[in-house]
């Protein structure tokens, strides 16, 4: 009985062993095939972020603990995403300041990343370390931030980007003031802000929710500033948007949750610009009203303007209605209106930054800007937010007073503000007319700094400042800038035309016809000053015939012929009569006939100084016959006649040109004035012929004609050619005692030129002296004239110490850089002396060189002043080109 007792408890063992056993067994296969299952997972999700970036991929503690050299392979971008995502912001900030991939731009997924870290972070104060990202953050990363943010529901974020856009000088594209105008909705006081940093007119879309959001927090204050922004021809539908939100509710009391009514109220019983829902007139009456008070205003109707005012009641209490009258007060210049006005509005607290703004106006208008300056920094004391108009006008004022210095700290102001100079603000600062290239720099570094595409007005500005200081590198690069910004096709001609008059002042050929293949290429008609600035660009750089051949091109286009006119025609005969080129002038005034493209004044005044030019005076005859011919006739003017004496004069004919004298003062029509008698006196002098000369100088008095010292020049080079050297004196005294004229270094020169010529050195060298006691500086053609006298008088002691003078040495040297002696008179002079005393002298005077080129006759004419040639003085008032002297 035992033994079956016991086989039975072994067999009963046994089973429950073998259960148990069966049971082991399965739960260590599922572990085994657990593993291996977590394994394979695991192996799939590292291979997935292999793919990407080791800095995005997930990492345990442990993992990060075993890879302690893994940091190093990571960029610096990654390890910056790393640190955000660790909470190290200040380490991420510094990491990305020094990334090679965020030198001049942060790239778009990394600036994303970093805005919405920062708006997240409970009480971010990092506006120092944020700040060497200025600039750096696109457009492009702020919408994507803000997109993230609204997904998620985070309202907060998205004030946050609102804050960091202005912060970092981010442009805001439309899609994010749309955004943010949702996210505004509720909140006046943001949405203005976000108003006021749109630019104008406002985007239709934009405006709508505004205006949206406006109505349904009854604002008509913000109600009447977006109209403001507007565009006309979005007005009529914007009203429509205002009236159906405006329309009447089923409940004229909205009440609370507790069920009593819910005035929002201000402590003294004033709406602070909004309507009360039971009040006597609507929002749309009192946006309506403040309309017609600022149309009074403009008008000149202060009176006007008072009544509606005064009719409203208790309702003109409201910011709207005492912003509109303080802009009527300001536009009908009643300050002291304005002023009592606003202080009653500040006293209730009703006076916002608007308020402040058009008193400031007020002030700058009227010249009190100390007062507009007390009001911007009680503006920041009271704790409003100034905006960019509260600076603008203090800018503006100080940029007319050509303070830039103070001007420059209020763009500091602003900045330090946390207001972003916008293109308005460098519009400002280039209207000055800034000539220091110091000054320059820093506006296109502000400019750099917007981030937001240039418009055509500040670039034109820009264009302007740039030819202004000379900098047409700056203005290159510049216009690179600009024509990457995909601006060039958007660019009108008055500003291709702009440009291509710059350049073609550089003497940039290449740039000038890169300019106008642009402007053609992206279908930019040009006008008749576009093209007149191509062609006098081409004509000033000597390319005439190019200029030709572009006024035929236009011509043949049936579209842009009208453009090719008289003006153009002009330009390019003054190139032709330039080079004294005739035969190609007469080409192109009978082109100008086939095309019956009338000729004016200047046109054959210009013609004529081609035949003066190039002495072809046989085909003046054939002209006048034309100007009289021409419908309507075209009279001869004062340049007319000027330009044919002086041509015949050119030409030795001095007869014919005092027979057109005494023509022109026949007709009476008008009355010598210097440049023609001064041409005659140089034809006088060519043929020696004193008597006409005296003649005409009694004729200049007759007429009035003050003589100047180009007429003395030429009535003493003619009475010294003449050997009449003795009355040459007693004509410039009498001259200059009767007319009060100095006479200047030049008629000295030719004075002294004319004693040696007539054998009278002795005059010769008391005239130097006397030269000396006036003041007058001599220049070198005096010191040539007068060495080179001595030289042939065989005065060479006298000779050398004139040298010494002229090279800064000697008793008697010429204050300043010394002048010298034209190139040619030094040497004549060393041979003069010999070996021995030549050498000495040219020791004595060290590393001499000769007076530079351009002087008086310096250029080869040295040799010929002492055999009586006489050429004009330097510095003398010559008579000025034909098309520069009636302007």
């Amino acid at each position: 009985m035992a033994v079956a007792n016991a086989s039975i408890f072994i067999t009963t063992v046994l089973e429950h062993v073998s259960a148990v056993w069966l049971e082991l067994v399965l739960a260590c296969l599922a572990a085994f095939i657990y593993f291996a299952h977590s394994a394979k997972a695991a192996t799939s999700k590292r291979s997935k972020y292999a793919g990407t970036s080791s800095a995005t991929a997930p990492q345990t503690k442990e993992q990060g603990n075993t890879s302690p050299y893994a940091d190093k392979e990571l960029t610096a971008s990654q390890l910056a995403l790393k640190a955000m995502r660790q909470g190290r912001m200040s380490e991420a900030i510094a990491l990305i300041q020094h990334s090679p991939d965020a030198i001049r731009r942060v790239p778009t997924d990394l600036a994303c990343r970093l805005l919405l870290s920062i708006a997240k972070l409970p009480k971010s104060n990092m506006s120092a370390e944020l700040k060497v990202l200025t600039g750096k953050i696109s457009s492009q990363a702020l919408d994507a931030a803000i997109l993230e943010a609204i997904k998620v529901k985070d309202l907060v974020a998205c004030r946050q980007l609102h804050k960091l856009s202005g912060l970092l000088s981010i442009p805001k594209s439309q899609q994010a003031f749309e955004v943010l105008a949702k996210v505004y909705a509720c909140d006046a006081t943001a949405l203005r802000v976000l108003v006021e940093e749109a630019s104008s007119p406002l985007a239709r879309p934009f405006a709508v929710m505004a205006l949206d959001a406006s109505a349904r927090m009854k604002d008509s204050n913000l109600a009447a500033e977006i109209f403001e922004k507007t565009s006309s021809t979005d007005t009529a539908f914007l009203r429509g948007v205002v009236e159906n939100v405006s329309a009447p509710d089923s409940s004229s009391m909205e009440t609370t949750s507790a069920g009593s009514s819910d005035r929002s109220t201000s402590p003294d019983g004033l709406d602070d610009g909004r309507c009360h829902k039971d009040a006597n007139f609507s929002c749309k009456e009192v946006a309506m009203r403040a309309n017609d008070i600022r149309s009074c205003g403009k008008n000149g109707d202060l009176k006007g303007a008072m009544k509606v005012f005064d009719r409203l009641g208790s309702t003109a209490s409201s910011t709207l209605i005492v912003n509109s009258l303080l802009d009527a007060c300001v536009v009908c210049n009643e300050l002291d209106q304005a002023v009592g006005h606003f202080n009653e509005a500040k006293n209730r607290n009703a006076a916002d930054v608007v308020s402040y703004n058009t008193m400031m106006k007020g002030y700058l208008a009227n010249g009190q800007e100390a007062e507009a300056k007390t009001l911007l920094s009680e503006l920041t004391k009271k704790g409003i937010s100034a905006t960019r108009t509260s600076f603008h006008g203090l800018l503006n004022a100080r940029v007319n007073a050509r303070d830039f210095g103070a001007a420059w700290k209020l763009v500091a102001e602003m900045q330090a503000a946390g207001i972003s100079p916008n293109a308005v603000t460098c519009s400002i600062l280039l209207k000055g007319k800034i000539s220091s290239l110091a000054d320059v720099i820093r506006v296109l570094s502000l400019i750099d700094s917007m981030d937001e595409p240039m418009d055509e007005v500040l670039f034109l500005s820009v264009v302007e400042a740039c030819i202004r200081t000379g900098r047409l590198d700056l203005l290159s690069r510049q216009t690179e800038k600009f024509l990457q910004q995909g601006a060039s096709a958007n660019l009108t001609a008055p500003t291709y035309g702009s440009m291509i008059k710059a350049y073609g002042h550089a003497r940039d050929v290449k740039r000038v016809w890169h300019l106008w293949d642009q402007m053609l290429f992206h279908h930019v008609q040009p006008t008749s000053v576009t093209l007149g600035c191509m062609v006098e660009a081409l004509v000033a750089n000597g390319r005439t015939d190019e200029a030709w051949q572009l006024a035929q091109k236009m011509w043949d286009d049936v579209n842009c012929r009208p453009l090719v006119n008289t003006v153009v025609y002009s330009s390019i005969l003054k190139g032709f009569a330039h080079a004294k080129d005739t035969d190609k002038v007469m080409a192109l005034y009978g082109e100008m006939k086939a095309h019956a493209i009338q000729a004016n004044s200047i046109t054959y005044n210009t013609i004529l100084n081609a035949f003066a030019q190039g002495g072809t005076m046989q085909r003046v005859p054939a002209l006048l016959e034309d100007m009289k011919a021409a419908t309507p006739p075209v009279e001869p003017d004062i340049v007319t006649y000027s330009t044919i004496v002086k041509g015949f004069c050119n030409v030795g004919n001095l007869d014919r040109a005092l027979k057109v004298l005494e023509d022109m003062k026949a007709s009476g029509k008008h009355a010598p004035d210097e440049v023609l008698y001064n041409s005659l006196l140089g034809g006088c002098a060519k043929e020696h012929r004193p008597d006409e000369a005296i003649m005409l100088l009694n004729d200049m008095k007759k007429f009035n004609v003050a003589p100047s010292n180009y007429t003395l020049s030429m009535l003493v080079k003619l009475m010294g050619r003449c050997r009449r050297i003795n009355q040459a004196f007693t004509m410039l005294e009498d001259i200059s005692r009767e007319y009060g004229l100095r006479i200047n270094i030049q008629v000295y020169t030719c004075l002294i030129q004319g004693c040696f010529n007539a054998g009278q050195t002795g005059k010769a060298l008391v005239l130097h002296e006397k030269i000396i006691k006036e003041g007058l500086i001599p220049d070198a053609m005096t010191y040539t004239v007068l060495v080179r006298g001595c030289v042939q008088g065989c005065l060479l002691d006298k000779a050398v110490e004139l040298t010494k003078c002229a090279y800064g040495h000697g008793p008697s040297a010429s204050k300043g850089t010394p002048v010298g002696l034209n190139a040619g008179c030094l040497e004549d002079l060393i041979s003069a002396l010999g070996s021995s005393e030549g050498k000495e002298l040219l020791a004595e005077l060290g590393d001499c060189q000769p007076a530079k080129s351009g002087s008086f006759g310096q250029k080869g004419s040295a040799k010929g002043i002492g055999k009586g040639a006489h050429r004009p003085p330097t510095g003398l008032r010559a008579p000025p080109p034909w098309h520069q002297q009636r302007a």
